[in-house]
């Protein structure tokens, strides 16, 4: 049981209670006492886990719920930046695991937990990888604070933009202005973006008229060959893996990367790859609404 617990002895997770009522026991067995019955959406601090049961606090109090009533999140622990280019993010704690993505120096990160000289990252739509702890350097004003780099100033950005750019590049200028600004379900400002609220959020500044949702948007517009797309075209993802319905949207930025606000907890406007494995699988099309 010590060693189940020690598991997460780097990595802070929240529960949430799923069901209406729910025992709370002394020890991870039906039978054993309960010490209090917690209410569906009741949040515990998740110390360990062993056979079927989560060993949580609540209250100054530990003790075990099981499994199947508690939904278990990722807290970010801290943030960082890379500190090299085409760093590898990889799928387990070591050189010889999948590489999944690549970073490039200057991308902020949230971490997650901390093993050996390895950080796990979030890498957007609830993915993680594991990046060396040489190729980050860790802010230490962000540490436990879930606060993300950059989302401060970001709601105070200059909304001006080099008018001796071409649209499409004014655009891009415009929405990395916006970098670090705290995804909010159903958000459309710069206190908090959904993902098609940030599309919106940028279209609107150049006058651009709009449907509100990823799939509303993925409507409209001129159809783009994934291999012809340029900078301020919107690249529409099923990032429920079916491929059947279109829910994220971002807006390409040129080299094969677009940016977008992504979707998992406190998760940001960030910028990722289409090559990521994760978007190439769920890509699904483009569409130009500046043509």
């Amino acid at each position: 049981m010590l060693m189940s617990v020690a598991a997460f002895a780097e990595t802070a997770k929240t529960g949430i209670i799923t069901s209406d009522t729910v025992n709370f026991r002394s020890s991870p067995d039906t039978s054993a006492k309960i010490l209090d019955q917690l209410k569906k959406g009741t949040k515990v601090s998740v110390l360990g886990s062993e056979g079927g049961w989560y060993k949580v606090s609540y209250n100054d109090a530990s003790g075990w719920i099981n499994d199947q009533y508690l939904t278990v999140r990722d807290e970010k622990t801290a943030a960082g930046a890379v500190t090299e280019n085409n760093v590898n993010v990889r799928s387990k704690p070591n050189t010889s695991s999948e590489i999944l993505t690549k970073l490039d120096k200057g991308t902020k990160v949230d971490i997650y937990e901390h093993t050996g000289n390895w950080y796990r990252i979030s890498i957007g739509e609830e993915r993680y990888g594991w990046v060396n702890g040489d190729y980050i350097k860790i802010d230490e004003g962000k540490v436990s604070r879930g606060v993300v780099e950059g989302s401060e100033t970001a709601a105070a950005i200059d909304p001006s933009v080099d008018e001796n750019l071409d649209v499409r590049q004014q655009i891009v200028e415009y929405a990395k202005k916006l970098l670090g600004v705290r995804y909010v379900s159903g958000g459309y400002s710069t206190k908090g973006f959904d993902c098609s609220g940030f599309v919106g959020y940028v279209l609107d500044r150049f006058g651009i008229s709009h449907d509100r949702t990823a799939s509303e948007l993925s409507q409209s517009g001129a159809a783009v060959k994934r291999e012809e797309l340029q900078p301020g075209d919107l690249v529409f993802f099923d990032t429920n893996g079916g491929h059947n319905s279109i829910n994220h949207v971002g807006i390409y930025i040129g080299n094969d990367k677009f940016i977008h606000a992504s979707s998992y907890l406190n998760r940001r406007v960030t910028i990722s790859s289409l090559d990521d494995s994760y978007y190439n699988k769920n890509y699904m099309k483009a569409k130009d609404y500046l043509s």
